[in-house]
């Protein structure tokens, strides 16, 4: 491995490191707790793992296709329009089954990094926040996503 890909690596580790133990540690009355509430709509910290596993699986998905030559996401993608669906369909699913999906899709990510090349690190692609990233700038934002929305999930539960 390079250690470009060594520094992504620990990059992802450490966000994995810092973030996971607070997601398992969510209790079951936790989960209706109001993280964030506007106009529009409240996203309990239930919706927010959702949103968590969503993207994680979703960013992981556009970083493939990047690198397999593939559009990431197409030009009229709507990002607020996405995570609004997203969070209502995984309304269906326990926090146990979104959890595990963001395992399943970190461990898969770590593993796609170990196949990829600094040539292909570089490759750049639209991101679903309509941002022009590279490969690396993909597994970054998956994990650093995450941070930022676990550590308002913390806040939300401070309060």
């Amino acid at each position: 491995m390079s250690e470009r890909k060594d520094r992504l690596r620990a990059h992802m580790e450490s966000r994995h490191a810092e973030t996971w133990p607070v997601l398992q540690s969510l209790s079951a009355a936790d989960m209706s707790v109001t993280v964030y509430s506007d106009d529009d709509q409240t996203w309990t910290v239930k919706d927010l793992i959702g949103h968590l596993a969503d993207g994680e699986r979703g960013n992981l998905g556009q970083v493939q296709r990047l690198v397999a030559g593939g559009q990431t996401v197409p030009e009229d993608f709507d990002l607020d329009r996405w995570n609004r669906s997203a969070v209502r369909k995984s309304g269906r699913l326990q926090p146990e089954e979104l959890l595990a999906s963001v395992a399943e899709h970190y461990q898969l990510a770590l593993e796609f990094l170990e196949g990829l090349d600094d040539d292909q690190l570089d490759l750049i692609g639209r991101h679903s926040s309509g941002e022009m990233l590279s490969a690396e700038g993909f597994l970054r934002r998956m994990v650093d996503h995450r941070a930022e929305h676990v550590a308002d999930i913390s806040q939300a539960l401070e309060r």
